[in-house]
């Protein structure tokens, strides 16, 4: 899915199984943490489902 930062508006790929911190392209802040093997996006950000 594409995850858009609330600070710097960059979009960035996360995957929905990321086992480490995403952290944004732009400014380093931390987008999501993993949770019981899923990736958990954390309050504040926008995100859309990549089309196949």
């Amino acid at each position: 899915m594409d995850t858009k930062c609330s600070g710097c508006y960059k979009i960035t790929t996360v995957f929905s199984h990321a086992h480490t911190m995403v952290l944004c392209a732009g400014c380093s802040t931390v987008l999501c943490q993993p949770a019981e093997g899923k990736a958990s996006l954390l309050e504040g950000y926008a995100f859309r489902q990549r089309q196949h």
